[in-house]
């Protein structure tokens, strides 16, 4: 890519980076020290902590482990962050993946409560676009010990786990405090628009959204439109 680049009438850095997994059973079969000096950055999955290949209802994308309610955090975020450190990935490399969606099970009594069923979502069953939540009839709440929020339909034994907005706000404040290189998102039509924007609300806790040209120089297409850079 450096190559190609220098061929270019302006020289760009095309960035190498990885969307990487938050679980020991994938991320200690990975060569981290001999992938971080090609990478720009990592791109931590934070998400899909729980779902509906699991016998217990659980968090998605929690900060940290829970000791009183283990089932309900199977993997947690501080844990997978803290290994790619002691790996040698500078913290300013690790951007922290959030999702905007909400992953549902039902007949549950909460979270690492056994679960039947997932029911229905916005795209795929039991998996809930942001915007859509919480559910009618459901209430958020904060797991203070896991870092994380949900929301629960006592009458239908409903159970959605998701950020809401106070939780990315907290996440983003966490990752000012651990220093690393700021956020991403699994995907952005399912946000919200205006004040309960995640993605808004995360880029106003840390103050900006990178911005950057793309390379838009191809003069050895074979499309003409291509090597007249779309002029």
């Amino acid at each position: 890519m450096d190559s190609y680049s220098s061929s270019l009438p302006h020289k760009h850095h095309f960035e190498l980076t990885v969307a990487c997994p938050a679980g020991a059973q994938n991320y200690n079969n990975m060569d981290i020290r001999g992938m971080d000096k090609y990478l720009d950055f990592w791109n931590l999955m934070a998400y899909d902590y729980a779902g509906s290949w699991d016998s217990h209802a659980g968090h998605q994308a929690n900060l940290r482990p829970s000791t009183s309610n283990a089932k309900a955090t199977p993997f947690d975020t501080e844990q997978a962050v803290n290994h790619y450190k002691s790996q040698g990935v500078a913290p300013s490399k690790i951007v922290l993946g959030m999702p905007l969606y909400g992953r549902a099970f039902e007949n549950t009594d909460g979270p690492g409560k056994p679960f039947n069923g997932v029911g229905e979502g916005s795209w795929e069953a039991g998996v809930w676009d942001f915007k859509a939540l919480p559910l009618a009839g459901a209430e958020e709440r904060y797991d203070r010990e896991a870092g994380a929020t949900y929301s629960y339909d006592s009458a239908k034994r409903h159970l959605v786990t998701y950020d809401t907005v106070e939780m990315a706000r907290k996440k983003a404040e966490w990752v000012k405090r651990e220093g690393l290189g700021g956020a991403m998102w699994w995907e952005s039509s399912a946000d919200r628009t205006g004040e309960q924007s995640l993605i808004g609300n995360v880029v106003g806790v840390l103050g900006e959204m990178e911005r950057g040209q793309n390379c838009l120089e191809y003069p050895r297409s074979k499309f003409e439109n291509l090597r007249k850079g779309f002029q």
